[in-house]
């Protein structure tokens, strides 16, 4: 019965909101991270002096945003849409986490659910 569930119900439901979340948290961290590059630079990381090092096409504006989160900056914010968005953005990544911690579960302990 349990294998059923798991099967049939939580581990599609897992998949289909991690990958949901992934797109929509990367939409959403890039639209927050080109406000922050426009009004508040200062609060993100120094870009790398590198040569071939493009920190835009390896996520790193993931990073950035989840940086400003943690650190508290964006209480700098001054416009209600932007930090409602913002918050908006990290409850996203906050729903990827779990449910990538789901499908972890599942497939790191499958003799609870077989």
């Amino acid at each position: 019965m349990i294998k059923q569930f798991v099967l049939d119900y939580l581990l599609p439901t897992l998949v289909s909101t991690g990958l949901g979340s992934f797109l929509l948290f990367t939409l959403f961290a890039r639209l927050v991270y080109d406000y922050l590059a426009t009004h508040y630079h200062d609060l993100l990381s120094p870009q790398p002096t590198h040569g071939l090092h493009d920190s835009d096409a390896n996520g790193a504006f993931m990073a950035d945003v989840w940086h400003v989160g943690r650190s508290g900056e964006w209480r700098r914010i001054d416009s209600a849409f932007w930090r409602g968005f913002f918050w908006l953005t990290m409850t996203t990544g906050g729903v990827m986490l779990v449910s990538l911690t789901g499908l972890v579960a599942i497939f790191l302990f499958p003799r609870w659910w077989r």
